[in-house]
């Protein structure tokens, strides 16, 4: 029974992949002035793996540029007492608008993280180039992944330690969805 279960697991799963890739052909009317987009990622470039979801909305104000504003939250309670912030904006450039639609963006971003058990309270600020992809398996459904680089201040509040930074990091994965 458990085996039937996954083989029918995996061939729905093999079919959406079919179905979503033929059915992709018209997403760039995704990506037409006017439209919105809704992005659920994982991944904070500015303090690490930290396991916030980040969502942001997507606003097209061309054919292929949309301007972006995100925020991300988290509150714990308990042994690891800590709350997380972080707000971004930015302008994205797309390439192509077909199913494959390659990108570059700018971002701004504030962050503000504090876990009392940790001894950690920092203020972040971050400007950022990403470049990456968008793969549409359907017309208003995409997954993407990008890279970076960014130069930012962090500001350490618990040990009144400043310092800059530059150098690549991982914007990581995420799902869009646009009306």
């Amino acid at each position: 029974m458990k085996k039937m279960a996954i083989a029918a697991m995996v061939a729905v799963l093999i079919m959406g992949l079919g179905i979503g890739s033929a059915s992709a052909a018209s997403s760039s009317s995704s990506l037409q002035a006017g439209s919105l987009g809704f992005n659920v990622g994982f991944g904070d470039s500015a303090l690490g793996a930290n396991g916030v979801v980040n969502v942001s909305g997507r606003y097209f104000i061309m054919n292929d540029m949309a301007i972006q504003a995100g925020v991300g939250l988290q509150t714990s309670s308990g042994d690891l007492d800590a709350d997380y912030f972080s707000t971004s904006v930015g302008a994205r450039k797309y390439f192509r608008t077909d199913d494959f639609a390659p990108f570059v963006e700018g971002k701004f971003s504030y962050v503000k993280e504090k876990v009392s058990a940790k001894f950690v309270d920092t203020t972040t600020i971050d400007f950022s180039g990403n470049f990456g992809a968008e793969y549409f398996l359907h017309r208003q459904f995409s997954i993407e992944g990008s890279v970076g680089v960014g130069f930012g201040t962090v500001k350490e509040n618990a040990t009144s330690q400043d310092y800059t930074y530059f150098g690549t990091h991982t914007v990581g994965i995420s799902a869009n969805f646009y009306f």
